[in-house]
């Protein structure tokens, strides 16, 4: 939790934080990838009421090529219940939640088709919650 507040506590380098957030994912063997996710959970969860929202905007740019990335079926899992939680909590849309578990089951090459459509999307609810 400590490096979590201290994520949404830097909220004007949101972009830097999540670029080495994926960068350290790549770099990471698999069982430590879900520590990461577990981060990123904490701050998606939290950054509304933290007044960071844009933490969750951020991370929706990255999290289908992090979902790509994790090949271990236990990890797999784990992910998937996040993933299943910002469901059931309407944390992203239901598109985006579609695509991110389909990227769990994808190559990184496919996964490329997958952004392009998750940009294509012309309403993103979430970005509304701004003010």
């Amino acid at each position: 939790q400590g490096l979590s507040s201290w994520c949404l506590e830097n909220k004007r380098h949101h972009s830097t934080i999540v670029y080495h957030w994926m960068k350290w994912l790549r770099r990471s063997a698999f069982p430590h990838r879900l520590n990461l996710f577990y981060l990123a959970n904490d701050v998606i969860q939290n950054c509304k009421r933290k007044n960071a929202i844009v933490f969750r905007d951020t991370f929706a740019e990255v999290l289908p090529e992090a979902a790509s990335l994790v090949k271990d079926p236990s990890v797999s899992k784990s992910i998937e219940r996040i993933f299943k939680i910002w469901e059931d909590r309407n944390v992203y849309p239901e598109e985006t939640i579609l695509a991110l578990k389909e990227a769990l089951s994808t190559t990184f090459k496919t996964q490329k088709q997958l952004k392009e459509t998750l940009n294509k999307q012309p309403n993103k609810p979430w970005k509304k919650s701004q003010s």
